[in-house]
């Protein structure tokens, strides 16, 4: 089988971790994130002391869009199987945090990518916010209203695009996921 994992939920809750453990004991990539967030933060100066919320900088209606074409055309490119710690669907909650620059027409034609490309996965796993589990990396956004909110907003679109996953709970992640594959 040619595994598509996509590892679902708000920053801080150890996705990549469990991506990275996950795709070396399945033998396949890891495509991290933050490959394709950090170009973009230094090509555009980003500085955490003038903005101290790096989702709602990256989530810019023409930011958004460049995720989620190169976060398509990445996975596009992994014919042998792959995990990822960002799927489109959270590329499209985090546009929601700027939904008020675009058009109408323009959401609605996010929404349809995102939720398109969902159905390329062939495992989706959840990671739920909860108190206590946001770890500081020194760029994500701490706020933990922020981060329940990404959460809600997930959940929602989880829930409205008929997406199934399987909930990750527990201190042993990584084996969950495997398990569970």
């Amino acid at each position: 089988m040619t595994y598509r994992i996509g590892l679902i939920g708000s920053a801080g809750l150890g996705k990549s971790s469990v991506a990275a453990e996950v795709g070396k004991s399945l033998g396949i990539a890891f495509l991290k994130s933050k490959d394709i967030t950090r170009p973009l933060l230094e090509a555009r100066g980003y500085d955490s002391a003038k903005c101290e919320c790096v989702e709602k900088f990256l989530s810019e209606k023409e930011m958004e869009y460049e995720i989620v074409d190169k976060k398509i055309n990445h996975e596009q490119l992994m014919t042998g199987g792959f995990i990822t710690d960002r799927t489109t669907l959270e590329c499209f909650a985090y546009a929601l945090l700027s939904v008020e620059k675009y058009s109408s027409d323009e959401i609605a034609m996010l929404e349809r990518i995102c939720k398109d490309n969902m159905r390329k996965y062939t495992h989706l796993f959840y990671f739920p916010y909860g108190d206590g589990w946001l770890e500081d990396n020194g760029i994500r956004t701490v706020n933990t209203y922020f981060q329940w909110k990404i959460d809600m907003l997930i959940r929602g679109l989880v829930k409205d695009w008929g997406i199934d996953v399987i909930e990750v709970n527990g201190d042993d992640k990584k084996d969950f996921v495997l398990k569970s594959l």
